[in-house]
C-alpha cells in the first residue's frame, strides 16, 4: 500500500514541476501550481488517469481573433482510453490567448503562451504562438479625399491581419501617382498642389493600397485689371467699371465665382454690387461714388471668403455749388525772392460750413515764384497749407489752389505783397551816352536795385567825375530807384569818367565818355619860310593846324590849300588825329612875294601865309 502511494506520488511531482515552468510566463510559481493542481484534482474521474495528451502540441495563430481547437486523449493504467473524463483548461498568458472549457483557444495579442489540459492529477500542454501575418493595408476615412488647392491632410493607414486587426510596427512607403496634383511625404502628409485627380498609394512589403484624391480649385487672389484711380463728381457713377480676375492658387481663372463690391470706409457710399465671374474668371462692377468728396475705397471680395479681396481707390471730386474756400489769416507779405515765414493756408468747407477733409490739392504760383504743398490733401479740418517762395519782382503776386481734379471747382486765388530787398546793385540805365563834345552837358541816369532787380528808392548816390562837373555830388534815388544827374564834360578831349557809388553796394558803375572837340574855330598855318628860291618846292611841307575853342585839335576837318603862284599838292587834305593837314608848296617862277591860303570848309575859317621868292626869275611887278 505504501509503495503504490509512493509510485503515485512520483508522477505527480513530475507534472507539477512541468506546470511550474509552464505557468512562469504569466503566473507566479505558487499561483500556477495551485491553479493546475486544483484543476487536476477537481476533474479527476472514478478511474485513475494514467496519461493525458493534447493535440496539436504546438500551433500558430496568424490573426488576432483566430481560434485553434485543441483535442485531448486520456488513458488508464492499462492504456485504455477513458471517455467522459472532465478536463480542466488554462492558459499561462491569457493576454496572448485564452482557452475555454471545450479547449478552443482564442488569439488575443502577439506573443506566446502555453495551454494546459489537466485531468486525474495529470496534465498535458500545447504551445500556442500568436504571430500576425500582414493581409492588407486598410486606409481609414472616406473612399475619396477631396482637398482644396493648398490644403493639407494626414492620411491614416494601417497594415492589418486577415481579421482586420492592425499590426503594430509595420512601416509604409507613400507616393503620389501625380505629384503635380497632390504630393505626399514620408509621414503621410498629403498636400494639394493644383486642381486635378490622382491616387495616393501606400506600400508595405507585397501589399499595396490606393486612395483617390481630388483637388478642387479655390479662389486665391483677385487681380485688378482696370478701373483703379478714376475720378468723378461726388455721388456720380465712375466713367468705367472695375474689371478684376479671380484665379486659383495654381493661377487658373475661376468661372462662376461671386464677387462682392462694397464701400470699404464710411466715405465710400454706394450700394453693394455682386457680379459673377465669366469663363475667363473676370468680373465687371459699375460703381457709383458716395456723396462725400475725397478718396473713396471700394473692396472687391469673393463672396463668403473675406481673405480673398482687393481694394480700389477712386476720387470723388467736390461739387462747385457745394464747396467753399477761404484764406486762413491776413494777406501775407514778404521780401521778393524769399520764402514767406508762415505757410499759406486755405480752408475748404461744404455749403453748411462742415470741413471737407482728404481732398486732393494742387498749388501753383505766378510771377516766377514757387509753392510746395505741405500735404497732398486737406487735413481733418479741411485745410491745406503750402510754403510759398515769392517771385523776384516786387508787387502783388498770386498763388492758386485747385481742389479735386482740374476743372472740378474754380481755382481759389490768394495774393501776397512782395517788397524789394536792400539795395544790392547800382548800374547805368541802358542808353547812357558814350560820346559828347567838350564843355557840353550830358544827362546821365543810374538805377539802384535789390538782388532781384527791383528798384530801391531813397538811396543816396555819390557822383565823382574825372573831368568837368556834375550838378550835384550826391543825388537821391526817386520812387523808381533812378538817379538822374547832369554832367558837363571838361574842356579836354579824350576819355572822361563819371563814377557812382552807394552805401552797402560794393560794385561801383563807371561811365566812360569820349569827349570830342567842338567845331573848328582856330586855324594856324606853319612851315612857310620868309623867303625861298623861286620856282622850287619849299624844303619843308606846309602844315595847317585846326583846333576848337578850347584848343583841342579837330581831326577829319577838310582843309583846302590855294595859291596864285606856283602849285600846292595836295590841294585838299583832311586833318589827322592831331588836327594837322600837310601839303607841299612849289613856288612860282617869278620873284617877289607869293601867298598861300588855307581854308577850313566846315566853318570857313581862313588863314594866309606869305613868302618872298628869290633868285634869277622875273621879278614880280
Amino acid at each position: 500500500m505504501a509503495r503504490r502511494e509512493a509510485a503515485a506520488a512520483a508522477p505527480g511531482s513530475e507534472w507539477i514541476d512541468r506546470a511550474w515552468k509552464w505557468g512562469a510566463g504569466s503566473l507566479s510559481a505558487g499561483a500556477a501550481l495551485v491553479s493546475i493542481l486544483s484543476s487536476a484534482r477537481a476533474f479527476t474521474g472514478a478511474e485513475p488517469v494514467r496519461w493525458i495528451g493534447v493535440a496539436p502540441a504546438a500551433d500558430t495563430a496568424f490573426a488576432i481573433g483566430d481560434t485553434i481547437q485543441l483535442a485531448t486523449t486520456i488513458t488508464d493504467g492499462h492504456g485504455g482510453v477513458l471517455p467522459g473524463v472532465r478536463i480542466g483548461w488554462t492558459s499561462t498568458d491569457t493576454a496572448v490567448a485564452a482557452v475555454d472549457s471545450a479547449g478552443t483557444v482564442l488569439a488575443r495579442a502577439i506573443g506566446a503562451t502555453t495551454v494546459v489540459a489537466a485531468a486525474g492529477g495529470r496534465i498535458a500542454q500545447s504551445r500556442i504562438l500568436v504571430r500576425q501575418r500582414p493581409a492588407a493595408i486598410r486606409l481609414h476615412g472616406d473612399s475619396l479625399i477631396r482637398l482644396a488647392e493648398g490644403g493639407t491632410v494626414r492620411v491614416v493607414a494601417r497594415v492589418v491581419d486577415a481579421r482586420q486587426h492592425p499590426i503594430p510596427g509595420q512601416g509604409l512607403i507613400w507616393r503620389s501617382a501625380d505629384p503635380s496634383v497632390a504630393a505626399v511625404d514620408s509621414l503621410a502628409r498629403l498636400t494639394a498642389v493644383t486642381a486635378g485627380r490622382t491616387l495616393v498609394v501606400a506600400t508595405g512589403g507585397d501589399l499595396t493600397a490606393e486612395l483617390p484624391v481630388e483637388v478642387f480649385p479655390v479662389p486665391a487672389s483677385i487681380t485688378l485689371l482696370a478701373g483703379d484711380g478714376q475720378h468723378a463728381p461726388a455721388g456720380h457713377r465712375l466713367p468705367a467699371p472695375f474689371r478684376a480676375q479671380i484665379v486659383s492658387r495654381g493661377g487658373r481663372p475661376l468661372a462662376g465665382i461671386a464677387v462682392r463690391a462694397d464701400a470699404a470706409d464710411a466715405a465710400g457710399g454706394g450700394a453693394q454690387v455682386i457680379d459673377t465671374a465669366d469663363a475667363d474668371g473676370i468680373v465687371q462692377v459699375a460703381w457709383t461714388l458716395g456723396a462725400r468728396p475725397g478718396r473713396q475705397r471700394i473692396a472687391l471680395g469673393v463672396e463668403g471668403d473675406a481673405s480673398v479681396a482687393t481694394f480700389v481707390v477712386a476720387e470723388a471730386d467736390p461739387i462747385a455749388g457745394n464747396t467753399n474756400m477761404s484764406a486762413v489769416g491776413a494777406a501775407p507779405s514778404g521780401r521778393a525772392g524769399a520764402t514767406l515765414q508762415a505757410p499759406l493756408a486755405v480752408r475748404v468747407t461744404d455749403s453748411t460750413g462742415a470741413p471737407l477733409p482728404d481732398l486732393r490739392v494742387t498749388w501753383e504760383a505766378d510771377a516766377d515764384g514757387s509753392i510746395v504743398a505741405e500735404a497732398p490733401r486737406t487735413d481733418s479740418l479741411g485745410e491745406t497749407r503750402a510754403r510759398w517762395t515769392l517771385g523776384p519782382r516786387a508787387g502783388v503776386q498770386r498763388a492758386f489752389v485747385q481742389i479735386g481734379s482740374p476743372g472740378a471747382v474754380p481755382r481759389f486765388v490768394v495774393t501776397a505783397t512782395a517788397v524789394p530787398g536792400p539795395a544790392a546793385a547800382l548800374a547805368l540805365v541802358r542808353g547812357a551816352p558814350t560820346r559828347g563834345q567838350v564843355g557840353r552837358a550830358l544827362r546821365v541816369m543810374f538805377l539802384v536795385t535789390d538782388r532781384a532787380g527791383n528798384p530801391i528808392p531813397s538811396v543816396a548816390v555819390s557822383l565823382r567825375p574825372s573831368a568837368g562837373a556834375v550838378d550835384s555830388r550826391t543825388a537821391v534815388a526817386d520812387s523808381a530807384g533812378q538817379v538822374t544827374v547832369t554832367w558837363t564834360l571838361g574842356p579836354a578831349s579824350g576819355a572822361q569818367r563819371l563814377t557812382a557809388s552807394a552805401p552797402g553796394i560794393g560794385r561801383t558803375p563807371e561811365l566812360v565818355v569820349q569827349a570830342l572837340p567842338r567845331s573848328p574855330t582856330r586855324l594856324a598855318l606853319d612851315g612857310v619860310p620868309a623867303s625861298a628860291p623861286a620856282g622850287r618846292a619849299l624844303a619843308k611841307p606846309v602844315v595847317a593846324t585846326v583846333t576848337d575853342t578850347f584848343r583841342n585839335p579837330v581831326p577829319n576837318a577838310l582843309v583846302v590849300f590855294s595859291t596864285r603862284s606856283g602849285k600846292v599838292s595836295p590841294a585838299r587834305v583832311r586833318t589827322d588825329a592831331s588836327g594837322r593837314a600837310v601839303a607841299h608848296w612849289t613856288l612860282g617862277a617869278a620873284r617877289g612875294d607869293q601867298l598861300l591860303e588855307a581854308t577850313v570848309t566846315q566853318t570857313g575859317e581862313r588863314v594866309t601865309a606869305k613868302t618872298r621868292a628869290t633868285g634869277k626869275g622875273n621879278s614880280s611887278p
